[in-house]
């Protein structure tokens, strides 16, 4: 029999749906913050103590069922210790690097180069000392007369003064990239010299890509589309990037779940309307998986192209057995396998931005996406009824700001805190770009593609288009200046409670309506307070 109250609050009084994944990931990420107060702040364990309600918080999930609220609550707590663990390993392992120091000559791959006015920073990986092997990678700075010298995807053999860099900090902070990317060492350059090419085929691709996009067009489309495809953005000139930074829309470039998305949806799309549909479904999951991997390591293996990867992993996967599919459990996984690799990368603030973006949809889009088409008085779906242009547009219009909008205040904290600003302009401009540079990207890949195939000289002809359509976008760029921005230094608690204010108001929270009104109007007079404080 059905307890009195359950209805109010949802399926068998529950408050919250149980997701296995997201929760284990979320424990995960405390058992590596737990890890790091514990070693860089001194932090007590007696704050272990704090753990002891997680016990009595799952029943919330399980409410009628002992043994899972014990399975469940005891998944956490070793999640939690996992995190812990993993964490430590990563920073004594970073911590016990050989110690390297003077003038000396070190070889390696060149698996990355940034170039910059004043020279150039690249990264050596499969490292040799004076002959010897070391384990990690180097960061070595090379001014303009050296970085000519070397190209990516390069065996390059560097003299300087070089040392092991054991410090986990810098001046911004926590150097998570060092520890997540395992440089343990740095060198300023005296002299460079490449020794032939590596036989690594991402680094091969991504330089030939390269070496396509600048023989076809100008330097500044060039740039743009080379940071498009891979994530680099050092061949945008800086005061256009930063005009598009303060624009909001600086994220099209951290290659994601808009890149990844849409390469995944037109590799669906030709799977079910060529011959490849009669293949088995783990063939068709292979080959899909294959390629997403391999422009997952063209882009380096960024953390956002593979969170966008396992996403859509998971989403294949859940086709393929017919499960319905969660946006906030495939984040959940995606968290997982990227921390579990690298726990240092729950300080990277790109890992943070992409996640909160994720979390920020899921939760929030579906409730935005309603409301809207309510307020544009569009019917419900009918299944059994084709709709007209006008209505898939108008429904489609409405579900695309929705999820600009939920990433948008996903991400508010995380923004508010880490840059102290807030784009002005970024709602209005992501509904204008997000769509362009999505339709534009596939182009871009399919034809840099045929590029790299062809002869250098066939490149220009191939890319004329897409550089015509980066000139003419770019043009309210250079004519307008977006640097209205709103500074939030001190916001930062407004903003979550902002957050929290849309999280109690979506249909991923089930209270009663007394307690649902209780916690808007406490989120409320939070976000209240907090601006009354920033304003005076």
């Amino acid at each position: 029999m059905e307890k009195k109250g359950a209805a109010g609050n949802g399926e068998g009084g529950r408050i919250f749906n149980f997701r296995p994944a997201l929760s284990a990931a979320a424990f995960f990420a405390l058992g590596i913050a737990f890890a790091f107060f514990r070693l860089f702040s001194g932090a007590s364990l007696w704050w272990l103590l704090a753990l002891l309600p997680v016990p009595a918080l799952v029943p919330l999930f399980f409410p009628a069922d002992r043994l899972r609220s014990v399975a469940a609550a005891a998944g956490l707590l070793l999640c939690f210790s996992l995190g812990a663990f993993a964490f430590s390993a990563e920073v004594r392992a970073h911590a016990s690097a050989e110690v390297i120091s003077g003038r000396i000559t070190v070889a390696g791959t060149v698996e990355e180069k940034t170039d910059y006015d004043w020279g150039a920073r690249v990264i050596l990986s499969d490292l040799t000392a004076e002959g010897k092997r070391l384990d990690g990678r180097l960061a070595a700075t090379l001014p303009p007369s050296l970085a000519e010298n070397i190209r990516l995807g390069d065996r390059a053999a560097l003299y300087g003064e070089a040392e092991t860099d054991l410090s986990f900090f810098g001046d911004y902070g926590f150097k998570s990239e060092n520890v997540e990317k395992g440089i343990y060492y740095r060198m300023e350059a005296e002299s460079a010299v490449a020794a032939g090419r590596s036989g690594n085929p991402f680094l091969f691709l991504r330089a030939r890509l390269k070496d396509r996009l600048y023989a076809g067009m100008p330097e500044e489309a060039a740039g743009m589309t080379y940071a498009l495809l891979i994530g680099d953005t050092s061949g945008i000139e800086e005061g256009l990037y930063e005009n598009i930074r303060y624009g909001g829309i600086s994220h099209i470039f951290s290659v994601s779940g808009l890149n990844v998305g849409a390469l995944y949806a037109v590799m669906r799309a030709i799977e079910k309307r060529t011959a490849l549909r009669r293949l088995p479904g783990v063939f068709r999951f292979a080959l899909t998986g294959g390629l997403l991997a391999l422009y997952a390591g063209v882009c380096g293996f960024s953390p956002s192209v593979l969170r966008a990867v396992v996403m859509c992993l998971v989403l294949y996967l859940s086709a393929l057995f017919g499960v319905k599919s969660d946006l906030l459990e495939s984040t959940g996984i995606a968290a997982l396998v990227l921390l579990g690799s690298c726990p240092a990368r729950l300080f990277d603030v790109g890992f943070g931005l992409s996640f909160a973006a994720c979390l920020g949809i899921g939760v929030l889009s579906r409730g935005f996406s309603d409301g809207l088409q309510r307020a544009l008085s569009l019917p419900a779906r009918n299944a059994d009824k084709p709709e007209g242009f006008w209505l898939r547009a108008g429904r489609g219009a409405a579900e695309f700001l929705a999820v600009t909008l939920s990433a948008q205040i996903g991400t508010l904290p995380l923004l508010a805190g880490v840059f102290g600003e807030l784009s002005v302009w970024s709602v209005l401009l992501n509904c204008l770009f997000v769509p362009f540079t999505e339709a534009l990207f596939f182009v871009l890949l399919a034809l840099a593609f045929v590029a790299c195939l062809l002869p250098a000289s066939f490149a220009p002809a191939l890319l004329f288009a897409p550089s015509a359509a980066w000139s003419a976008s770019l043009l309210l760029f250079h004519a307008l200046d977006f640097s209205l921005v709103v500074r939030t230094a001190g916001l930062q608690g407004g903003a979550a409670a902002f957050l929290g204010f849309f999280l109690f108001a979506s249909d991923k929270v089930r209270l009663k309506r007394g307690a649902r009104a209780a916690a808007l109007l406490l989120c409320a007079a939070a976000f209240a307070a907090s601006l009354v404080a920033w304003i005076f």
